[in-house]
């Protein structure tokens, strides 16, 4: 009905205008719009209030089931307890905070900076919450800090932790409670050769990236004998056996292999030893603020004079102390923001800057690597952590980070990466006087394709087989 008299009001209307424009002088159309207007209005007023609200009601009630509907689908799951076990006091605590820092920037750019009401970053519909604890580089501690983590804070993912020895010392927690280790920065190939099992993967890179990547530049331009003095641990003995098979893999000869303790202060008799050996090229395999004094006895010795001293550079707080004498020097390096030109990088410069104050450093490319593996696998398991489901989405993943492309072989689980080659150009942090240190210390000489270097699948045992078609090291 209510359309009707809306209709004839229409009408009546257009009539009214016409009939006004062609006879000036009739007044009753006029007047008789008017009329029905009045009326229609009336008859409008008394249905709508009857008729109407029966409408709204249905209206307002549909609305209302969708509401519902929509907050059940995006309701988050549970939070998602990560244990970090890192190194934040000692002799290698800027290592653990490059690390801590640079998965805090992966788990935000994972989640597009989406967090809940706790300022949790959210990964997979879950909020992610990191429990980060201190190894202090020990390993009977970091097996402790891990068990504590699985068993009283309930941790699903475990992520760390800076020194190679408590790496392999975790290889164990993680197959005994099936749970998801994810190394990095820690370098020894020891986790992902003889330590192997299938619940342990890495973001870091082995000894053989460092030393693959150096020993062909240095046998083709300046020599084929090796001397080498490394840390008495997981990773100097690791890095022996890479540089070993890496220069015999390009013609050249390992012809003095060295070990100190952690803790030297004096390394004259172990440089000595390999000055002796006549060698041309000297590798070093060192971490933590024994770098300064290697470096300057070095120098004090000669054999900076006599060999060339190659190793990898090292962060860019310590590095003028480090590496005076080494001007004009060539090295590999893990990860220095001005090499790696990746979208990634780019952002984590930006947000790093801005969040600390600061650039990136050695390993904070490391952690944001581990974020960007873990969220990956996690999205495509639903958030399922179980470590058969997570072995699924982590083996043969491929991923964009901070230095390019990564790829997570499944054979091993060793990530194939880019490694750079650096000429060391300047030492002063801040060259345009800012106030903020720069650390454009190096010209890029290459960097590699993540897939370019051939590292050797070293595992052993029952998990030899896995090697399949993978380079391995020759049994002697």
């Amino acid at each position: 009905m209510k359309k009707v008299l809306l209709l004839v009001v229409s009408v009546l209307l257009i009539a009214s205008m016409m009939l006004s424009a062609c006879v000036q002088e009739v007044q009753e159309p006029t007047e008789e719009p008017v009329a029905e207007e009045e009326v229609v209005e009336e008859e409008v007023v008394e249905e709508e209030p009857t008729a109407e609200p029966v409408e709204e009601e249905v209206v307002e009630e549909e609305p209302t089931e969708e509401v519902v509907e929509e907050e059940e689908v995006v309701e988050l799951g549970p939070v998602l307890k990560i244990g970090q076990i890192s190194q934040l006091s000692g002799a290698m605590a800027l290592y653990g905070q490059q690390q801590v820092r640079g998965f805090q920037l992966g788990l935000e750019y994972m989640s597009g900076g989406n967090m809940d009401e706790e300022g949790r970053y959210i990964i997979a519909n879950r909020p992610v919450e990191v429990i980060t604890k201190d190894d202090e580089g020990n390993a009977e501690k970091g097996v402790a800090l891990a068990l504590e983590l699985i068993e009283k804070d309930g941790v699903e993912l475990l992520q760390g932790p800076v020194a190679s020895g408590v790496a392999a010392a975790l290889t164990t927690v993680a197959l005994e409670n099936e749970i998801i280790l994810m190394v990095d920065p820690a370098a020894s190939s020891f986790t992902t050769g003889p330590y192997f099992n299938p619940y342990v993967f890495r973001t870091s890179r082995t000894n053989f990236d460092d030393t693959l990547v150096i020993a062909k530049y240095l046998v083709e331009n300046v020599g084929p004998t090796f001397a080498h003095i490394g840390i008495d641990n997981a990773f100097g003995q690791g890095s022996g056996i890479a540089l070993k098979y890496s220069v015999e893999k390009f013609g050249g000869e390992m012809v003095a292999d060295i070990y100190a303790p952690f803790d030297t202060t004096d390394f004259t008799p172990y440089i000595q030893q390999a000055m002796d050996s006549g060698a041309d090229n000297l590798f070093l395999t060192w971490a933590g603020v024994g770098y300064v004094t290697l470096f300057q006895q070095l120098a004090d010795l000669g054999a900076l004079d006599v060999m060339t001293v190659a190793t990898g550079y090292g962060d860019n707080a310590s590095f003028a102390a480090v590496y005076g004498a080494a001007l004009d020097q060539i090295g590999l390096n893990v990860y220095h923001y001005t090499a790696a030109d990746t979208e990634v990088n780019d952002w984590l410069v930006e947000r790093h800057l801005e969040e600390f104050g600061e650039y990136p450093d050695l390993f904070t490319a490391g952690g944001m690597a581990s974020a960007i593996a873990l969220a990956t696998a996690l999205e495509a398991t639903g958030g399922d952590t179980t470590g058969d489901v997570m072995i699924t989405a982590l083996e043969g993943l491929t991923f964009e980070g901070p230095k390019g492309t990564y790829y997570i072989r499944p054979e091993d689980h060793v990530c194939e990466q880019p490694m750079n080659i650096l000429k060391l150009v300047n030492l002063n942090p801040d060259q345009d006087g800012d106030g903020i240190n720069e650390y454009e210390f190096f010209e890029t000489v290459y960097v590699t394709a993540f897939d370019e270097l051939g590292v050797p699948c070293t595992l052993t045992g029952d998990y030899a087989a896995r090697c399949g078609d993978l380079p391995v090291i020759p049994v002697e």
